[in-house]
């Protein structure tokens, strides 16, 4: 029996961020129930590569899809309209795909949704939308690292309100769509996009069961299917290449340190991890570029030693991660979180704020340590009890132990296939399932 097609969309997979690296990951576990053709506006050679050892056909323009960015595009929509025009012109390529096609799903970071105007309407989607636009339904993208607004929040509003409205429009056709389901990549994630929209969420957060409106078939909730890891590429016992790169690696920290991964900024509290440093008496490795320079200049405010990585690959970022005394991640609406689960993976403990995504994957005490923000003393005082207490080997032993056993049994690839699977299922494709056990969400973990 063959098996049923797959159209996957991504709007641009070049930017290779944690949504694009989710879809990549978990291609192979897609690829054993569909015939898959990704169709992407920019693909980059690790998608071509991955598709290429899978067999898996990738639609994708001839000259790759850039992003419009900066003020005059935000207020304008101009990414937006931009990648409309980039579908309408790849429409006579995907048509035949699209005929072929038992079923089509969307995997989005933020935005996107344009795609919608070349998917026939009569076709079972699948529109994973991994968080809400942050730089349109909040304002921690607007904020400088103290927390200060860069503008107005009346100036930010006008200035986005064409922005917001482009967006909506497309929410809006994609919830009146019959044979439609919609979910995000958390509890917290979800109800943040449904809050946007005005529609309501799940209340069991089991990725799989979808639940319609009506009987054509339109969503009647935002659920959630989570992002998967891939335990390969974080083995618990370092490999020999590895090895290799870490004694070779020349921006190698002489002692103890604490790590950082993501763009320096507010929303990833930035500003906090070097609080926390600063009173752990640590150096702090950041990883992922950003405002590089104000995070070192709240170092300095801070009094903490901070070491800025360049540009290092996957093995190096890994080798990095497993040598750490600690991972830190002080994000604000963080939607999950890949950074903690993967530190669990190399057995590194993970210390995190109390805050949206991370309430989904850690269990303070068990698989790491979910603290307060760290704006105070006896929240610093916490921090740093904690980054005392993951220097202990029982403790990085048994969180690490609890996180692998969460990770193997939640958030892998198999899971997520499986939960996309018996989603299109129950819209009549005929797709192969599994006995798998899916756990209900964990809200709070």
């Amino acid at each position: 029996m063959s098996k049923p097609r797959l159209v996957m969309f991504h709007p641009n997979m070049g930017l290779l961020g944690g949504a694009q690296r989710d879809l990549i990951v978990a291609l192979p576990e897609h690829a054993k129930r569909w015939s898959i053709t990704v169709a992407t506006l920019n693909a980059p050679q690790l998608l071509i590569e991955r598709c290429e050892q899978l067999g898996i056909d990738v639609l994708a323009p001839d000259v790759p899809w850039q992003q419009p960015t900066g003020p005059f595009a935000e207020i304008t929509a101009k990414a937006g309209r931009s990648a409309l025009k980039g579908w309408r012109r790849m429409r006579t390529r995907l048509q035949p795909a699209l005929d072929a096609a038992d079923a089509c799903c969307i995997v989005l970071g933020t935005g996107g949704l344009e795609v919608l105007e070349i998917i026939p309407e009569n076709m079972p989607l699948y529109v994973y939308i991994h968080e809400r636009n942050k730089g349109i339904y909040d304002d921690v993208l607007q904020r400088d690292m103290d927390g200060k607004l860069r503008n107005s929040l009346f100036v930010k509003n006008l200035a986005l309100s064409y922005l917001r409205r482009w967006d909506q429009r497309w929410h809006k056709r994609l919830w009146e769509r019959p044979k439609s389901a919609v979910s995000a990549n958390t509890p917290t994630s979800s109800r943040l996009l449904a809050s946007s929209h005005g529609w309501p969420t799940s209340e069991d957060w089991i990725a799989g069961e979808v639940k319609f409106r009506d009987e054509f078939l339109r969503p009647a909730e935002v659920g959630v299917l989570w992002p998967a890891i891939d335990p390969s590429f974080w083995p618990s016992d370092e490999t020999e290449n590895e090895r290799k790169v870490w004694e070779r690696f020349e921006h190698k920290p002489s002692g103890p340190y604490l790590l950082t991964i993501g763009r320096a900024c507010y929303m990833k509290g930035s500003k906090e991890a070097v609080q926390v440093a600063a009173a752990a008496s640590l150096p702090l490795v950041h990883v992922g570029g950003g405002e590089t320079e104000e995070m070192q200049r709240q170092a300095e405010k801070f009094g903490a030693e901070l070491l800025i990585m360049p540009r290092i690959d996957e093995v190096e970022i890994a080798a990095l991660m497993r040598n750490a005394h600690a991972l830190i991640a002080t994000a604000r609406t963080e939607g999950f979180g890949l950074t903690p689960m993967e530190a669990a993976m190399v057995g590194t403990p993970a210390l995190v704020v109390d805050d949206c995504g991370f309430t989904h994957t850690i269990t303070d005490g068990l698989n790491g340590r979910r603290l307060p923000w760290p704006s105070t003393e006896e929240g610093l005082r916490e921090w740093t009890e904690a980054i005392q207490q993951a220097g202990e080997s029982t403790n990085r032993t048994a969180w690490s132990k609890a996180g692998r056993e969460r990770i193997l049994s939640r958030f892998s690839a198999n899971h997520q296939a499986e939960g996309l699977a018996r989603s299109l299922a129950a819209m009549g494709v005929k797709v192969e399932i599994s006995d798998l056990e899916i756990l209900p969400g964990l809200d709070p973990a």
